[in-house]
């Protein structure tokens, strides 16, 4: 597997290519950074497990080109003569190389989409036109929804067990006892139609005190719904589409 990237080292474009997990760099490319008067002149000493040949799609067509390794590039760096050699492998070393190894990849959008021959662009253009397409149908579909779900929701951003009952076509009383049925709220005691404290995070429970005839303070419950717990309870009792039977 090949993953063509490029990058820019003092105005000169410089092809890499991660080949099983390595990286490679394109000889010519190299050459004319270094300053050797032709690829073949650069190459001629390398070992044969230091350089290869290699076939690039570009907009052009495809190329067959000598592709070297990080050894080899190294190597080549070695018996570079230009005074700034050095300054190139510092820059691979602790630049290009690690993002490579990290990515998979080295450069820019738009320098990786350059790279690519004109089928493959017109293919991922087809592929994203296709996204745009269903993210706008779904968008649409959301929308009413939303709109509804705003009708109902309170001032604290939460919706009443009745509210939520409508959205989904049942009544309140029967979506308690489905909810119950479902383990979602506590069945008995004080705690009744609160949630599980697995379930919380769909809910709001809000505490209110009362004074009882007797003279004694008692406090009551009431659940209320965040906007996650509307599908979460949708999902979860298997709920009529909205506007059917709400018996």
């Amino acid at each position: 597997m090949t993953n063509l990237s490029v990058f820019t080292y003092t105005g000169h474009a410089v092809r890499t290519l991660a080949i099983d997990g390595e990286p490679w760099f394109v000889a010519a490319d190299v050459a004319v950074v270094l300053g050797y008067s032709a690829t073949e002149a650069m190459t001629r000493s390398m070992d044969a497990d230091e350089k290869g040949l290699q076939v690039l799609h570009t907009p052009g067509g495809d190329q067959r080109v000598t592709v070297i390794s990080e050894p080899g590039l190294y190597d080549a760096i070695l018996r570079s003569r230009i005074p700034g050699a050095q300054g190139f492998k510092r820059w691979v070393k602790h630049d290009v190389l690690p993002t490579i190894r990290k990515t998979g990849r080295y450069g820019s959008d738009v320098e990786m989409l350059a790279a690519l021959p004109s089928s493959q662009l017109l293919q991922l253009a087809a592929e994203a036109a296709k996204r745009a397409e269903e993210s706008e149908a779904a968008l649409a579909i959301a929308t009413p929804k939303a709109e509804a779900y705003d009708a109902f929701i309170d001032a604290d951003g939460t919706y009443s067990i009745g509210a939520v009952a409508k959205m989904v076509g049942l009544s309140q009383n029967k979506l308690f006892d489905k909810l119950r049925g479902a383990g979602v709220l506590i069945s008995k005691g004080a705690m009744r139609n609160t949630p599980y404290q697995q379930y919380m995070h769909h809910f709001a429970v809000k505490a209110y005190e009362f004074e009882r005839s007797n003279g004694e303070r008692g406090t009551s419950y009431t659940t209320r719904v965040l906007p996650s717990g509307v599908e979460f309870i949708r999902r979860k009792v298997g709920a009529l589409p909205a506007g059917s039977d709400a018996a």
